[in-house]
């Protein structure tokens, strides 16, 4: 069964219309991923095109498997957040789906937050949702790289803004914005009647982009993990939400 949702490709599952969200989750059989799990990602067809470049609602994503994450809070790497930080908070899941075409990568990411937060103040943050690349392989930290000669990429998404930025770092605290900034977003509130409200984010680029510190997503195996900020929580910085460990993203074509 593993191995079965894993493999399937966009191509399958189109052939599925009609599926609601819901009936879409169940049929998969949302599955738990782990660090260093391997998830295949899938292939859309060339020839079939979102509605917009990052449309969060498009009913592609109701046809491609989708994954759980296991999200804790972030060790406390500065003092300043290791007196704030709760770990004894109730886990949470970060869901993803993972699509790429012949030319671009695709990940969605969905996480409930019964409070849309889009604005900083003194004592207001806003929510946001990051992605981050090994620019080796698995042995780099998953806590932000360890120095200047084993950094991460980082796409990082903003909901005041809702976009996304590129970002490099070589270890905690040391995050900087890159000068190429081939990465887009968009993204979806939704507060659901009797379910839990929930934010949707889509972030996406060339997989050929180049530049220094730019991972690079044409090879086969590329290092990815999370972060998650809940501004109701007066998360902020480092104290945030992240997947244990990297999960590493199969990108050979079926």
């Amino acid at each position: 069964m593993q191995k079965t949702i894993a493999t399937l490709t966009a191509m399958t599952l189109l052939a599925a219309p009609g599926l609601s969200t819901a009936e879409t989750l169940a049929e998969a059989n949302v599955k738990l991923i782990e660090a260093y799990d391997e998830v295949k990602v899938s292939t859309i067809p060339d020839g079939i095109y979102l509605r917009s470049v990052n449309d969060p609602d498009d009913i592609i994503w109701e046809r491609l498997p989708e994954y759980r994450v296991n999200m804790l809070p972030a060790p406390g790497v500065h003092e300043s957040v290791e007196l704030r930080v709760n770990y004894d908070a109730e886990e949470t899941f970060l869901y993803m789906t993972l699509a790429k075409t012949s030319e671009r990568f695709y990940v969605r990411l969905r996480w409930v937050d019964e409070t849309r937060n889009t604005a900083t103040a003194f004592d207001r943050f806003r929510d946001g949702a990051a992605v981050q690349f090994s620019l080796g392989d698995d042995e780099t930290s998953y806590i932000m790289g360890d120095g200047p000669d084993s950094a991460v990429n980082i796409w990082y998404w903003r909901s005041d803004s809702n976009s996304v930025q590129n970002l490099a770092a070589g270890g905690p605290g040391s995050t900087t914005m890159l000068d190429e900034q081939p990465v887009t977003g968009d993204s979806m509130y939704a507060e659901n009647d009797g379910d839990p409200n929930e934010w949707t984010v889509v972030m996406s680029r060339p997989i050929a982009a180049d530049g220094e510190h730019t991972a690079s997503l044409d090879r086969d195996i590329v290092p990815m993990a999370f972060a998650v900020w809940q501004g109701a929580e007066q998360q902020r910085d480092g104290l945030k939400s992240v997947s244990d460990g990297w999960i590493l993203l199969d990108m050979t074509s079926d």
